[in-house]
């Protein structure tokens, strides 16, 4: 039988990956069960002064959606629970913004494993259960160091694998720059959750409602600065207004009568927190409606309507060697795709993807005018997920006479990290950690070996067995005082069985002062993950061949340095000459001193272009720099993240 043709396989793949995600949004989405989990530790009077955790939480029972679960817990050294899990009630929600005055900051301890242990108990299989933890601090139950790490220990071993094979997505927002951030992006990364930094508590309400889309994604029409579009279909819309001190926020209907907090008829619901509004319409008059007020980013408007947008809904958490399906969207009426050629015609469907680290974006037309398909399905491919970063993603259909839009946020991780940190020694030696981020990687199987380069030069190579939680270990000596570099070399699979090779960024450790410093160069980590692997030799000579094209380049540098001195050496000797000549004559002379000037400067050229020549020999593409953080000396990440309380 003749081998089928590898075209036809991508082709056929290709298909496979749309028909899945048009299998995805015709199937009508689960309910959300949100269970939110609030640190009231006492560390967050210092991170959470104005107590903001509090009418956080009473905007996210506002946007919970009705027929959706919900419930409420507080740690400290124990477990609260403030509101019970259940189905959303008006009773329910107006109970949970009165308890919400009990959140504060008077607990000893963090007890983080028991909190989500209590809090993911019991998943309802009939709903689609994601957990909201918010925290500033890192495991912390007793004053014994080896009990909290034995804690950590077993929230990564039995709490976190019990909660992923429930299927329960753990979203984790840190509120301080000193919580455990290696353990809040694991529990996200290994859940499929979110994960986010709050800079301070100011960003908390924007955080919850991206958390809470997450959780239970909710339609929505596009608010172009202060409009937005209201059609027929539409029996309720709720506007969340992030505004800024000063001016009140008003909101001006198409027949151009306006609403206030102050003002409103019984047909709005209005509620004001601190820095938002949220005003609730039903019934909506058809038209443009506008926001008088000055609106802040995170601002949406939301609606309730029997003609939606279904568009393929992504994990938000993916790794780079995911398969990413293709993007499908379409309208639905009443739960039916809608395949008219006529109306569709009049649609223009788009995508966009914008990169939170460099601001980048991409715009995707997912329509073609004059082509409609068949079946009703829009599809078109985002290829940049599957380079690292944070993206904010935004689907729309624009028919004119009423529009459509779904946000997602994706957060795009390498399959593995490297984290460098100094041990308690005198001198301290520096602990080089590989990390596996992905959790479908089959760590007892990977081989890794980790390449060392010390000061002098030499390399050395060495087998490195994995500790614990999908970990690998080596740790460097600081008795030379000089410069190390390190990098890991895996091989192994993943747990269905797909191959993996994969080579890390080169670290380097300078051991003056302890600092753990990013290298002068990088090389760009290379994730391999397919079924059909490139050949071996259109890869391997560029990995294997680094090392020694870092000596070749060392030692070029070594020689244009010789070179170059020897070279301005016989130039100084030969005007100290002319000078001595000079001077026996009798006289200075004019332009002896403007020839000393033209040779300097042509040595200075000369020494310049060698110095150059060096450095083209090893100068690489320019990185996106790392943002360096001022951590403790003994607790240093050079992946920006912090591992210190």
């Amino acid at each position: 039988m003749k081998p089928i043709p590898k075209l036809v396989c991508i082709i056929f793949a290709l298909c496979a990956h749309a028909t899945l995600a048009q299998t995805s949004i015709d199937k009508a989405p689960a309910q959300a069960d949100v269970r939110v989990v609030i640190d009231i530790s006492g560390s967050m009077k210092q991170n959470d002064p104005g107590n903001l955790r509090r009418p956080a939480l009473e905007l996210l029972v506002q946007l919970i959606p009705k027929d959706s679960k919900a419930g409420v817990w507080l740690f400290g050294e124990d477990v609260d629970v403030l509101m019970p899990n259940q189905v959303i009630s008006e009773r329910w929600r107006v109970d949970a913004r009165k308890r919400a005055s009990l959140i504060s900051s008077s607990s000893l301890y963090t007890n983080i494993p028991q909190a989500l242990d209590q809090a993911g108990a019991d998943p309802d299989r009939n709903y689609r259960t994601s957990i909201i933890l918010l925290t500033d601090g890192m495991v912390d139950i007793s004053k014994s160091s080896e009990e909290n790490v034995a804690a950590r220990q077993r929230l990564l071993e039995e709490i976190l694998p019990r909660l992923r094979q429930a299927g329960t997505v753990v979203h984790t927002i840190a509120l301080s720059r000193f919580a455990d951030r290696e353990l809040m992006e694991r529990l996200a990364a290994d859940t499929g959750g979110l994960f986010a930094v709050a800079e301070n508590a100011d960003a908390l309400n924007k955080i919850f409602v991206q958390a809470l889309d997450a959780s239970a994604p909710a339609e929505q029409v596009p608010l172009a600065g202060n409009r937005f579009l209201v059609d027929s279909s539409i029996d309720e819309l709720t506007a969340l207004v992030f505004r800024r001190e000063g001016k009140p926020v008003g909101l001006l209907s198409p027949e151009q009568k306006t609403y206030t907090f102050a003002s409103h008829g019984d047909d709005i619901k209005w509620f004001q927190g601190a820095g938002f509004d949220l005003i609730t319409v039903k019934k909506p008059f058809e038209g443009e409606w506008t926001v008088d007020a000055d609106i802040e980013a995170g601002s949406r408007v939301t609606i309730v309507s029997n003609l939606s947008l279904a568009a393929t809904r992504y994990s938000e958490s993916l790794f780079s060697s995911d398969d990413i399906p293709a993007l499908v969207a379409a309208l639905k009426q009443q739960g039916e795709v809608v395949t008219q050629k006529e109306f569709l015609q009049l649609m223009k469907f788009s995508a966009s993807a914008q990169r939170r680290e460099d601001g980048k974006q991409w715009d995707l037309a997912l329509s073609t005018a004059g082509q409609v398909p068949a079946d009703g399905y829009f599809r078109g491919a985002l290829a940049m997920l599957k380079e690292p970063g944070t993206y904010d993603l935004a689907i729309e259909a624009d028919g004119k006479t009423f529009q459509r839009s779904q946000k997602q946020t994706v957060s795009v991780r390498d399959n593995f990290t490297v984290r460098v940190s100094a041990t308690d020694g005198i001198p301290p030696a520096h602990r080089v950690t590989l990390i596996a981020q992905n959790p479908t990687i089959d760590a007892a199987s990977a081989k890794v070996t980790a390449h060392i380069k010390a000061p002098d030069g030499d390399t050395t190579e060495k087998v490195v067995e994995a500790s614990v939680n999908r970990e690998w270990e080596v740790l460097i000596d600081n008795d030379d005082g000089g410069r190390h570099e390190v990098y890991f070399a895996i091989e192994g699979k993943f747990e269905k069985g797909e191959p993996l090779s994969y080579r890390s960024s080169v670290v380097a450790i300078d051991a003056n002062g302890n600092k753990v410093i990013a290298p002068a160069q990088q090389d760009a980590p290379e994730p391999i993950a397919a079924v059909e692997p490139a050949p071996a030799a259109a890869t391997e000579p560029a990995k294997e061949g680094a090392p020694a094209a870092a000596e070749a380049s060392s030692s070029w540098k070594k020689w244009a340095l010789y070179g170059g001195l020897a070279l301005g050496n016989l130039v100084l000797l030969g005007l100290g000459y002319m000078a001595y000549r000079k001077i026996m004559g009798g006289g200075k002379s004019k332009v002896l001193e403007e020839e000393d000037e033209d040779d300097e400067g042509e040595s200075a050229v000369k020494g310049k272009d060698a110095a150059g020549a060096a450095k083209e020999a090893t100068i690489k593409p320019p990185k996106k720099p790392r943002r360096v953080l001022d951590l403790p000396d003994d607790a240093i990440d050079i992946d920006g993240g912090d591992n210190k309380k």
